[in-house]
């Protein structure tokens, strides 16, 4: 069984979805905690990219000067990897390097959510 390619069209339609969205925060939140890291949600769903956002990229700026190994661990346990940093600069071109990380964590964590998602829907189909 092949795993989904979420494309960005669907990420995108996928972060219209409340549900979504706030599994998404929560991964987020958690993948943060595990490094100590405090992110707060409100849970209004139509802030939801803005308020983490602006939250995380404090975050990753400080992880960048301060603990270059902690950003890493973090990206790790993300899962993100040097290839999908340089897909996006490229496509973020201009834009600060931790503002480019904090859009490629919040996508990869909708990911995981929709990947979970996909799962439940592949197993409730059996």
């Amino acid at each position: 069984m092949a795993l989904p390619a979420f494309s960005k069209s669907e990420l995108s339609k996928a972060a219209r979805r409340d549900d979504l969205i706030k599994e998404t925060a929560a991964q987020i939140i958690k993948d943060f905690g595990e490094f100590n890291i405090d992110i707060a949600f409100s849970g209004n769903a139509s802030t939801f990219y803005d308020e983490l956002s602006q939250q995380m990229v404090v975050h990753v700026e400080e992880l960048l000067q301060n603990s270059h190994s902690r950003f890493l661990g973090l990206l790790y346990r993300i899962d993100i990897g040097q290839k999908e940093i340089e897909m996006y600069q490229n496509e973020m071109t201009g834009q600060p390097y931790a503002a480019i990380v904090t859009e490629l964590i919040i996508h990869r964590e909708l990911k995981k959510v929709l990947t979970r998602e996909w799962f439940k829907q592949k197993n409730q189909d059996k």
